[in-house]
């Protein structure tokens, strides 16, 4: 009889550690699935951040070239300035009349066309 009781007591233990065993195993499991679904979330948004990151470096590419363009277009522009008001000084160095004063009608006669710049 208390061969039985003893196998009786040893079932119940043995039933109690199986359940136990397998309540644990279901939270791990959860747990495992909560992980693989966070992780997948993870690389969704690395993948669009880095997507992003890609198209910020193609804009910054795009805007250097034209930054690059415009400095070059402004220094062509002022060389030919340049080049323009040092031919006009020198075509004016020699010319007398160039270097007198002139009456204030002659500046409103240039002015009368001109758009009020």
């Amino acid at each position: 009889m208390i061969g039985i009781a003893i196998a009786g007591s040893a079932l119940i233990g043995l039933i109690s550690l199986a359940y136990w065993l397998y309540q644990d195993n279901q939270a791990l499991t959860g747990e495992a699935q909560r992980l693989r679904q966070t992780n997948d979330d993870l690389a969704d948004s690395a993948a669009n951040q880095k997507a992003v990151a890609d198209d910020l470096a193609a804009d910054m590419i795009t805007r250097d070239e034209l930054a690059r363009r415009a400095i070059e277009a402004r220094e062509l522009a002022d060389e030919k300035l340049n080049r323009v008001r040092k031919q006009l000084n020198d075509a004016l160095e020699a010319d007398r009349c160039a270097r007198e004063p002139h009456p204030a009608a002659v500046g409103d006669w240039l002015r009368k066309n001109s758009d009020g710049l």
